[in-house]
């Protein structure tokens, strides 16, 4: 009996939590309010520069962010006075669960498991408003060799994780990785190709209208990449040189 009555209790709350999250997405998905974001910069290591550099960052550190949502907006005719609201928390030492080195579907589920568990235990400070998204931003030294872990932004969670250097120098193309994962939490898919990184043609090209398309000037936000050519790309310097384009506006709700 006792066995039945545990099943019963947790299948209530998978309800539950399934339901929540259910309704937090159609909300966000109507962008009838602004959209809470808090920013936790996360220690991924013990360097002072580290430290210092996260402990400096403010919500005018992730401005450029929202200026890029309302102007992108204002071209699908979608007119936000302010379309997200940033906050920032103190850094966390803490460091989230490490994502699975393979695409296992069970390795997967059971990080995300892990992961709720951690975004709810480091996810709460006194003195925030409660989000909408909490992104998890992983600082680590300035002058890091090699290429950074990859980020994510999870959906069913509202929130996401990105691999960040701390230096301003590399602020602008910071604000780019996180709003592309930002992007995917609220619904938008990537659009550039897994194996070399092209933009995806149409829908990974900022301008698909140009003749001729190549060079394009600029990004779109969920390719990431300036497309140079058919085969050639290169990264955007910041947002002004970012675009979402018609897919992901629909994706997105816009």
């Amino acid at each position: 009996m006792f066995r039945y009555l545990r099943i019963a209790i947790l299948l209530t709350i998978l309800v539950i939590v399934a339901g929540n999250q259910w309704l937090t997405g159609k909300r966000l998905g109507s962008w009838e309010k602004p959209l809470w974001i808090t920013i936790y910069p996360v220690l991924l290591d013990s360097d002072a520069d580290t430290r210092r550099y996260a402990g400096s960052l403010g919500a005018d550190s992730f401005r450029d962010i929202s200026v890029f949502l309302k102007r992108q907006a204002a071209r699908y005719d979608r007119r936000f006075e302010n379309p997200a609201v940033i906050q920032v928390a103190r850094p966390l030492t803490s460091l989230p669960p490490a994502l699975p080195a393979e695409n296992s579907g069970v390795k997967i589920a059971l990080w995300s498991l892990k992961m709720r568990w951690w975004a709810w235990r480091n996810g709460s400070q006194d003195g925030l408003i409660g989000e909408d998204v909490r992104m998890f931003v992983l600082y680590q030294k300035g002058d890091s060799k090699g290429p950074l872990e990859r980020s994510v932004g999870i959906k069913n969670g509202s929130y996401g994780l990105v691999n960040a250097v701390a230096s301003q120098e590399k602020a602008a193309r910071n604000r780019i990785v996180i709003t592309h994962e930002l992007l995917h939490v609220l619904g938008a898919s990537d659009k550039y190709d897994f194996l070399n990184g092209q933009p995806i043609v149409p829908a990974g090209i900022a301008n698909p209208g140009q003749s001729p398309l190549y060079p394009q000037v600029s990004a779109e936000i969920m390719a990431g990449r300036i497309a140079m050519s058919a085969s050639h790309w290169r990264y955007p310097a910041s947002l002004k040189f970012c675009a979402i384009g018609a897919e992901t506006a629909a994706e997105i709700g816009w």
